[in-house]
């Protein structure tokens, strides 16, 4: 059931793509087209960690893992309802 609800839901987001994409061929309002290109790049710009940043992220997580601070995918998944 549930590979046949994701299937249903990127048919979905495909076609609410192509509708996004046929409308914004009929955008002439440069602000708008720079609205959009923000909003683009806040989810499609690969962030970039220097070392500095990972070894806090590594010593982070190391930290969570000693205080039993850690969840299974399922208990992810139940929290946040999907």
């Amino acid at each position: 059931m549930r590979k046949k609800q994701k299937e249903m839901n990127t048919i979905s987001l495909e076609t609410r793509k192509r509708i996004i994409t046929e409308n914004l061929s009929l955008v002439n309002d440069a602000s708008v087209i720079e609205q959009i290109e923000n909003i683009l790049t806040n989810f499609t710009t690969v962030k970039r960690f220097t070392v500095e940043e990972l070894e806090e992220r590594a010593t982070k997580s190391e930290e969570a893992i000693t205080e039993d601070r850690i969840y299974s995918v399922n208990e992810v998944r139940e929290k946040l309802g999907l």
